[in-house]
């Protein structure tokens, strides 16, 4: 049993590593990953694990631009609430030992050079609200039917065509109205709603609109989630 509370699901910590294999990067000393070696300090989360994977894991990229492609990865963690160590802002305390791989956890200890502080937590909550946006069980996990329906959605917007790739049906499933098949007023008023709700859970005005921005947020938001 590692030290201190678990604020993050192992899924969560899944989901980033799965983004950062997608982009290139080493995902080590991680249950379900990688092997974990007797080298952690006592405690370490990376001896628990819970479904197969672990809770922690180390993560690497070589190359020229090694310490900015950590960063990016360390932004990622944080997106999703993970606790992390690096030496970004220094190199004082546990950061010492984090200069040239990024470490990832579900704990309540986060590090960056200067200071510790405590990870935001909570799992994945953008995932959650998108999923309740499209009626899908919000399991923090953005899967093949939650993926299906957000697509679904955008691609029946004004801005994509008013497409069905599911067909009409489904859509009309995903954004709460009776799944006659015929994409009527009621249809478009639930779908406004739920690209509404969409955009809530992405931080965009909930104009009810598919826009560029809404775009790029979505497209950024699936990017790092999507297990699909």
């Amino acid at each position: 049993m590692a030290l201190g509370q678990q604020l993050s699901p192992t899924q969560t910590l899944v989901t980033f590593c799965l983004w950062a294999r997608r982009h290139g990067y080493s995902v080590g000393e991680m249950h379900g990953f990688s092997a974990v070696h007797p080298v952690h300090t006592n405690g370490s989360w990376h001896f628990d694990q819970e479904g197969g994977f672990g809770k922690a894991a180390d993560i690497n990229k070589n190359g020229p631009n090694e310490r900015g492609e950590l960063i990016e990865a360390l932004n990622r963690a944080q997106e999703l609430g993970l606790g992390v160590i690096f030496a970004r802002d220094g190199a004082a305390g546990v950061s010492a030992t984090h200069r040239n791989h990024l470490h990832v956890d579900v704990g309540p200890f986060a590090h960056l050079g200067a200071g510790q502080f405590r990870p935001r937590g909570g799992g994945d909550k953008v995932t959650e609200a998108l999923q309740r946006a499209v009626r899908v069980q919000a399991d923090q996990v953005w899967g093949a039917d939650t993926d299906q329906r957000l697509e679904a959605v955008k691609a029946a917007s004004t801005m994509l065509g008013v497409g069905f790739p599911h067909g009409v049906a489904f859509t009309q499933r995903a954004v709460g109205v009776p799944d006659d098949g015929v994409w009527g007023r009621e249809s478009r008023r639930a779908h406004d709603t739920a690209t509404a709700a969409i955009q809530r859970a992405l931080g965009r005005p909930a104009t009810g609109i598919w826009d560029a921005a809404l775009v790029s947020a979505y497209t950024h938001a699936r990017d790092l989630r999507s297990r699909a």
